[in-house]
This record gives structure tokens, C-alpha cells and sequence, in this order.
């Protein structure tokens, strides 16, 4: 048993090197063989205990930085922290371990080793609810040429590449001794990727040519450098962002949009101020800026949203959209509606209400601007539900705080993870952050071009705007990550004789 445990654990060190933080993204590839080959012949509970035990180790490598998060988000003390951190570890590590009971159970009834994979992966990715949503195959964000199929299905497409090739190369490995049959698993894995790549090198060219022939919009992103714990006062980060857009739009007097991040703005406005003179300092470019707006119902509390602002040239308000999906413990509680209790066991923890309306930002040219904050680029379905109320938009808008997460991998695995959003609506994303990392990136969902992270910068750049065109993915939903559930369920309690 101690062979099946190390064997887990390399599992677990695999995946969170592969992973967008170190960044050996082949990896990615080969994380799961370790695991899936000592669970083959165990029973149910021994292989859950496995991929459980990959599972804790690999989000510990990935997840290290909530332990920060949480002593500054919930005022927690580091052992406290370190106990969050852990717990959080271990609940997502049962992703790994239901990925591994999955295989073993199709195993048993002789489904080839890369359906097997391909299945366990893609069902347990698009069901087990996570704090910070997340896929293995995010760490192919830098090989467009493999990732380009989420325009049909969405992150479910590389759910089959990746776990379909680390089945079928834990499938070549233990059957090593066969050549014959291990070449076939070796070569189902070939297929897989080769399909992929094809599939990449005939898009790609014809994204390309419509990128170039699209319209474009003169884009300044603003990074202050001004984060959670920095110690700059409220009227400083606010001066500071207003010095550096009359700056971009000295050198760059063509631009059409200025960003600030989300809380770029240091105060809170009120939501029914419409002139915004005073926030964004007069420059006479649209600017779009996150802010916390409240408002004062009589007879009730001071009710405050975390919003993106959209002003006109001459600073007024022309478009308001606020947090729909907000971020556990940072800006709400969980079950806190229905048990009032929990605001008084966490009497430090931000409280935002949730947004309602699904509307886009609509430049003064007309140009169409979904709006996102924060974490909300990571969430597909809210993407998708945005297209649909809203109707199709030109562009993604992003405005993040990662600051909260300190010095750490967890700004740039954000921005990878964010980057197959473009992918799966087929437009560019605009992405500005405090402390960084603020960037482009392209309809391919490729980072155009990026500001380092924790220095002040300005980035300036060409945006292109597509309009037209509607991808599968957008249309469908995530309808082949439901189909791999009903086949996981099936497989699991089915038996087959």
C-alpha cells in the first residue's frame, strides 16, 4: 500500500507542476498515470483514498496563497488560516478521488482506459462545485494550437483531451509488457492530440485574418499598484489613477477607453450620482472604472455593491453593473440569508449585495462591453448567462483585485484561467488589475500583450472587435460536460456482466 500511496502523491506534485503557477504545462498530460495505474485493481473506497491523497497534495502546491487570503479577507490568525487553507485542500482533492473511483468502476466493466479517463475527468470537472473554479487542462493556456476546440465545447473539450490521454498512457503503461497493446493505447493518446492540433492549425488562420480585418478600439488599462496592505491612503490611490490616465492620454491623445481596476476608485460613490467629474479627474476619454456604489433605503442599512462605472467623455455616468457572483467569505457569507447567526461568527468579513440586472457597458461608440469582476471571469455559465440576457457582446471587460492573494502564483494562474473566456465567446478580452497581471488578450485566447506583477504601469494597446458571430459553446452550453455526467453515473452504478 505504501507503493499506491507514493505513487498518489506524485500524482498529486504532478498536476500542480503542470499546473499555470510553475507552469511545465506537458505535464499535464501524464499527472493522472501514476494514480490511475496502482487504483486499477483496488476497490472503491482504496481508490477514492488515493485520488484523494493526490488531490490534497496537488491543491496544496496550487492553493498555498489562500492561506494569505484569509488572514486578510476574513481577519483570521495564521493557524486559523493554515486550517482553512487545508480544509480547502481536502474538500478540492475529492475531485481527484471521485475522478479515480470513476475510472476504476469503468475499468471494471472494460470501457477502454482512455474513455475512461476521458469520462471521470470531464464529469467530475463540470459537477463538483469549487470556491475558485478551475480545470487541469487551464494549463495549456500557452498552446492555442491544442485549446481552440472550447469554442464548441467549452472547457468540457480539453476535459477529453487531457483525461483521455492520461488514460490511455496509464492503459500503455500496464500493459507495457504487451507491445502490441500498448502501442494501440499509445496510439489512441496520439490520436487525441493529433485530432486537437488539426483541429487548432485549420482555426487558427481563419481567426487570424478576421482579428486583422476587425475594427479596433484604443484601449489604456491603469495599474496603480495599489492593492490590499499597501497602506496608501483612499484619496492617494484615487490621485493616483487620475494622474495616470491624463498621463496615457497625453502621450496617446487617439485613445478610447481608459480601465481602472476593480476598487480603482479609493471612495464609494452614491448610486444615483450620475456626475462623476470628481472620481475620474475631467480627462475627456470614457472611462471605465471599479468602484463600491451603495445607497440608503429609509428605514434600512446602508446597502453597498461592488460595481463597474462606465463615464462618457465629459464624466458622466452611462453605464452601472454590479457583482452578480460574489466571492465567499471576501464579499458575503454562505447561507447567510438563512442563517443569520454566521454574520456574527465572521463580524470582519465584507458584506456586498448581489447584483440582479445582466446588462453590458455601451461605449459611447456603441461598442458592446460585457462587464466582469474579479472572479466572475472564471465562471463560463455566467458568462453565457450575460450573452444570453444581454445579447452577444463585442468585447469582455475585466476588472480585478488580486491583490488580496499577495506576491504570489496566483495573479497570473488567474489570468490563464481567464483566458479561455475568449476562447469560448470568440472575442478580446480587456483585463485590468491593481497590482497586476493586467493584459489583452485575444479571440484565440492569446495574452497579447501583459504588465508585470506589483509595479505600477500603464498599458496601452489595439483592441480588435469582432461583432458578429456566435461560437457553438455560446449556444449550447456546457452540453457535453452533462453528457460525461449521465456517462459517469451510468457507469458507476451499472453493472455490467
Amino acid at each position: 500500500m505504501l507503493g499506491a500511496i507514493l505513487a498518489a502523491i506524485v500524482s498529486g506534485v504532478l498536476y500542480f507542476l503542470g499546473f499555470t503557477g510553475f507552469g511545465y504545462w506537458p505535464l499535464i498530460f501524464v499527472f493522472l498515470v501514476p494514480m490511475f495505474v496502482v487504483v486499477e485493481e483496488r476497490s472503491d473506497l482504496a481508490a477514492f483514498g488515493l485520488g484523494e491523497i493526490a488531490g490534497t497534495v496537488a491543491m496544496y502546491g496550487g492553493f498555498y496563497w489562500v492561506a494569505h487570503l484569509l488572514q486578510l479577507f476574513a481577519h483570521l490568525s495564521a493557524p486559523l488560516a493554515f486550517l482553512g487553507l487545508t480544509l480547502l485542500c481536502i474538500y478540492n482533492g475529492g475531485t481527484l478521488g471521485l475522478e479515480a473511483l470513476i475510472y476504476v468502476r469503468m475499468r471494471r466493466q472494460n470501457w477502454h482506459p482512455a474513455l475512461c479517463g476521458a469520462v471521470a475527468m470531464t464529469a467530475v470537472e463540470a459537477s463538483y462545485p469549487l470556491l475558485f473554479p478551475n480545470y487541469a487542462a487551464n494549463a495549456l493556456y500557452r498552446t492555442p494550437l491544442l485549446t481552440q476546440p472550447v469554442e464548441l465545447f467549452g472547457m468540457a473539450a480539453l476535459g477529453v483531451l487531457v483525461g483521455g490521454v492520461n488514460g490511455a498512457l496509464a492503459g500503455a503503461w500496464r500493459n507495457r509488457g504487451d507491445r502490441s497493446i500498448a502501442l494501440r493505447h499509445g496510439a489512441a493518446a496520439a490520436s487525441l492530440l493529433a485530432g486537437f492540433a488539426i483541429y487548432g492549425a485549420v482555426r487558427i488562420p481563419m481567426l487570424e485574418e478576421a482579428i486583422e480585418d476587425a475594427p479596433t478600439m484604443k484601449v489604456a488599462l491603469i495599474q496603480a499598484n495599489h492593492g490590499a496592505g499597501s497602506g496608501v491612503s483612499r484619496k492617494k490611490q484615487s490621485e493616483d489613477h487620475r494622474r495616470m490616465t491624463r498621463r496615457a492620454h497625453r502621450s496617446h491623445p487617439d485613445l478610447d477607453l481608459v480601465v481602472w481596476p476593480e476598487s480603482g476608485y479609493g471612495g464609494a460613490i452614491r448610486r444615483e450620482q450620475e456626475d462623476l467629474l470628481y472620481v475620474t479627474g475631467g480627462t475627456p476619454v470614457p472611462v471605465a472604472l471599479g468602484v463600491t456604489t451603495v445607497e440608503y433605503p429609509e428605514g434600512e442599512r446602508r446597502l453597498s455593491y461592488n460595481s463597474a462605472v462606465l463615464t462618457s467623455t465629459s464624466a458622466q455616468r452611462i453605464g452601472l453593473y454590479d457583482k452578480i457572483e460574489l466571492l465567499m467569505f471576501g464579499e458575503g457569507l454562505p447561507f447567510e440569508e438563512t442563517v443569520p447567526a454566521i454574520r456574527e461568527w465572521f463580524p470582519q468579513a465584507a458584506r456586498f449585495e448581489r447584483g440582479r440586472r445582466f446588462e453590458h457597458l455601451v461605449h459611447p461608440s456603441g461598442i458592446r462591453m460585457m462587464p466582469l469582476i474579479c472572479y466572475e471571469d472564471l465562471l463560463p455559465a455566467l458568462v453565457r448567462r450575460l450573452w444570453t440576457k444581454a445579447g452577444p457582446a463585442d468585447v469582455l471587460l475585466n476588472l480585478t483585485n488580486d491583490s488580496w492573494y499577495g506576491d504570489s502564483h496566483e495573479p497570473r494562474t488567474h489570468l490563464a484561467l481567464a483566458t479561455f473566456r475568449s476562447i469560448e465567446a470568440r472575442r478580446s478580452m480587456i483585463r485590468s488589475t491593481n497590482t497586476g497581471v493586467s493584459a489583452f488578450i485575444d479571440p484565440l485566447g492569446r495574452i497579447a500583450d501583459s504588465t508585470p506583477q506589483y509595479e505600477s504601469a500603464t498599458l496601452v494597446g489595439e483592441v480588435a472587435i469582432l461583432k458578429s458571430g456566435t461560437s457553438l459553446f455560446m449556444r449550447i452550453g456546457n452540453v457535453l460536460g452533462y453528457a460525461a455526467i449521465a456517462w459517469a453515473l451510468f457507469a458507476v452504478f451499472w453493472r455490467r456482466r
